[in-house]
């Protein structure tokens, strides 16, 4: 019986998570702009888009910066998880849900 075969391979899960991230933002960025589109006023779709873009950026840049350390520590066996980039896509996702009921009301 030969032995089994390593299930980790050094590129892999880094690439995929941070291919995952970037779709969530790319995600977060369309909702965001939908809500900028239906804006009742260019001063609220102004402040949506100005809000949106800049999450969306910061997420990006984290996301970038996590695939090497995220490398870095699955290589060395650490942990990986960045609850930090978790709770900034769910502020994210909630800021969003809210500015588009809040057009929807006005």
């Amino acid at each position: 019986m030969s032995p089994p075969a390593p299930l980790w391979d050094r590129g892999a899960q880094p690439e995929r998570t941070t291919l995952s991230w970037t779709r969530t933002i790319l995600a977060l960025l369309v909702a965001g702009l939908l809500c900028v589109r239906f804006a009742p006023t260019p001063a609220a779709a102004g402040l949506a888009a100005a809000a949106v873009c800049g999450a969306a950026a910061l997420q990006f840049r984290r996301a970038a910066r996590q695939h090497h350390r995220r490398h870095r520590r699955l290589a060395a066996g650490e942990p990986v998880a960045d609850p930090v980039s978790i709770l900034l896509a769910t502020a994210v996702t909630v800021a969003l849900g809210l500015t588009g009921v809040a057009f929807a009301l006005t």
